[in-house]
């Protein structure tokens, strides 16, 4: 999401690296699974039914909805370029509004905030606060899992 700062503090696991923008990603960026035309790669179940460039994701737009989300951009890349994208570790993040220490936290147009789980389906657990913040617009620590 524009605006928003991860800075990876420790990672845990693997950065999924074989994934394609399908536009212009820039490393910290929230990004999401783009579904395409090919979905079922491994329709025959079959070894060479997956080639490396065949899972794509998307910059989360300022505003987005946030369902989607599979983690944040370790590098720049343009369209159809390769990006590395991590789906643990310890970042520090934005917040929106004051996201409470020991929390599962959500992405919100603005920031990182408590998860919301209301009758609306709203929100989408990517992670646990590690540090509070006082107001939005602050820095956090939180754990990273998608």
């Amino acid at each position: 999401m524009a605006g928003e700062i991860n800075v990876i503090i420790h990672p845990v696991g693997e950065a999924q690296s074989a994934v394609v923008a399908t536009g212009s990603v820039v490393a910290g960026d929230w990004v999401y699974a783009y579904q395409t035309s090919t979905d079922d790669l491994f329709a025959a179940a079959r070894g060479d039914a997956y080639t490396a460039g065949s899972v794509f994701v998307a910059r989360l737009a300022v505003g987005a909805n946030d369902g989607y989300v599979v983690g944040i951009a370790l590098n720049n890349a343009g369209s159809n370029e390769t990006v590395s994208v991590a789906t643990e570790g310890t970042f520090i993040g934005i917040s929106a509004v004051t996201p409470t220490a020991g929390k599962a936290v959500m992405t919100t147009g603005q920031g990182l905030a408590d998860y919301n789980n209301d009758a609306s389906g709203a929100g989408y657990i990517v992670g646990r606060a590690l540090t509070g913040a006082s107001a939005a617009s602050k820095y956090l620590l939180f754990k990273l899992s998608v």
